[in-house]
């Protein structure tokens, strides 16, 4: 967890010095509108930094919560259901999502482009290619929350795509469940969909 902290440190917070020496803004209860869109511009370019396609500041209202995404992660069954802290059933139900997002103003929306698409049409490659394209958009949402909480927002908070145990830890029994013990604490997170969030609608009205 220590090189992992590190590499958040200097790759997403651009600190270099001894671990703990980060210098993080005073958390504040009332933020200027002003600051905060200054923050939620710098936010949106530190995903297209990270590697994101694109990103974009729209509307926490804008995020739909609908239990039929849920649904999909049984009919079919997913083959990570229940491998992983971050996917269903352990992450939040989608009635207890919508409550928490009524919470919240704003959300950044990331995308990361599936490139180059032959390595996803390619049986040989698409494993690999798969991992790595998930592993990046861990790394974005991950660096973007770090960042945001760093900044005093302490209940930022990032949701991926796709599974960690296939993202992160290459298909490895989830040390988590064994152990209690995650491997990646401060870049596993759960995906959209895991919570809820209709993508596809989103995506569409977002465009």
């Amino acid at each position: 967890m220590k090189e992992e902290y590190k590499e958040l440190r200097e790759d997403v917070l651009g600190c270099q010095g001894p671990i703990g020496n980060i210098k993080a803004r005073r958390i504040k209860l009332d933020i200027p509108e002003k600051i905060l869109k200054k923050d939620l511009d710098r936010y949106r370019e530190k995903a297209l930094q990270l590697g994101a396609t694109d990103a974009r500041i729209i509307s926490a209202r804008q995020v739909i919560i609908d239990p039929r995404v849920r649904l999909k992660c049984l009919v079919p069954r997913c083959y990570l259901y229940g491998e992983t802290p971050n996917c269903p059933p352990y992450t939040p139900e989608p009635r207890q999502m919508e409550k928490i997002i009524e919470r919240y103003n704003y959300a950044i929306l990331v995308k990361n482009d599936v490139l180059p698409t032959e390595d996803f049409v390619d049986d040989e490659k698409w494993h690999k290619a798969h991992m790595a394209h998930q592993g990046k958009t861990h790394r974005i949402v991950s660096g973007v929350e770090a960042l945001a909480f760093n900044d005093g927002y302490y209940f930022a908070a990032g949701f991926a795509a796709g599974g960690c145990k296939t993202a992160l830890c290459g298909g490895r029994i989830c040390q988590f469940l064994d152990s209690g013990r995650c491997r990646f604490p401060l870049k596993a997170r759960p995906s959209m969909e895991a919570v809820g969030v209709d993508v596809y609608r989103l995506i569409s009205e977002v465009g």
